[in-house]
């Protein structure tokens, strides 16, 4: 039974990407709205906690504007479903005619150069992009994502097809450390990794985000230090109506190889932190605030 609704559920998955792929653009515009306006409507566990967080980093923030960013949060998730399923049947060119990338040289450099390299970004925008849109300027590159997979074969059967059409492996981010740290032993390897959730302290560094202390992962400054590898922040954005995507590349920089570890792994974390936090800043519709990202430290918000 479980594999009949497994193969239904593929299968859904699979025409609705088809009929997504071939209707208008202000058709598949209709099916994203429609989509957030029943999330908002249904999930209010989600909509209570973007509301703690934007009152949390935000508490002089007009009421209103808070809803229309919580809005458009559920209208960014529903285009990152919907398109995720869209892209598979897209022609690759078309697909990627709509990505425009600012400061590319920074990952060109370290292409040219045959480094290894850690892609860092966050739930911001359109995150799943990282594993399509970037891979066509590492050719030669082993790409990996890390990402979560789901208790639901068929649909982790999905998120791995929707990486793997563009050469790009997923790695189960439980107990993903090993993994990573064996691919990085060989040469010209790159992952992607978000890393802007709440963590168990015992994964994670303290540090501090939107003024407030918070977990957060150090996987990247790890692999950076130990195989000494540039960490290269990329965030990816998108216009009103989804048709256009912006790829923004930040410096890259690696985490110090001291006599104190602990400090090194603080100091390139902290990077990542206030990077995000500023990247946030620029366009806070676009973070996904449905994630409990605070509450590591201050549980009670979310009560």
């Amino acid at each position: 039974m479980k594999s009949i609704v497994g193969k239904l559920i593929v299968w859904s998955f699979c025409a609705l990407g088809w009929i997504l792929a071939h209707i208008p653009h202000k058709a598949f515009l209709g099916v994203v709205y429609t989509l957030s306006a029943l999330m908002r409507l249904l999930d209010r566990r989600r909509h209570k906690d973007a509301m703690a967080n934007l009152e949390f980093v935000y508490p002089t923030m007009p009421l209103e504007e808070k809803r229309a960013i919580i809005k458009r949060c559920y209208q960014n998730f529903s285009f990152v479903l919907l398109e995720s399923a869209r892209a598979l049947y897209m022609p690759k060119e078309a697909h990627l005619a709509r990505f425009h990338f600012e400061n590319l040289h920074y990952l060109q450099d370290i292409v040219a150069q045959e480094e290894s390299f850690v892609l860092l970004s966050a739930h911001f925008g359109y995150w799943e992009a990282m594993a399509n849109a970037l891979p066509q300027f590492a050719q030669g590159y082993g790409m990996y994502s890390l990402g979560r997979l789901t208790q639901f074969e068929a649909v982790n059967e999905m998120i791995i097809q929707s990486r793997e059409n563009y050469g790009v492996k997923l790695i189960n981010k439980k107990g993903s450390l090993k993994q990573l740290l064996k691919i990085y032993t060989q040469p010209k390897q790159a992952v992607g990794i978000l890393v802007d959730q709440n963590m168990s302290e015992s994964e994670a560094v303290w540090v501090e985000f939107f003024g407030k202390e918070v977990t957060h992962s150090p996987v990247a400054s790890i692999l950076s230090r130990r195989y000494n590898i540039p960490i290269l922040p990329v965030y990816i954005d998108f216009n009103e109506d989804y048709t256009q995507f912006f790829v923004k590349f930040y410096a890259p920089f690696k985490t110090p190889n001291t006599h104190d570890m602990d400090k090194d792994l603080l100091e390139a974390t902290q990077i990542q932190a206030s990077l995000t936090q500023e990247v946030i800043q620029s366009s806070p519709s676009s973070w996904f605030w449905f994630h409990k990202r605070f509450k590591a430290k201050y549980p009670e918000i979310y009560s």
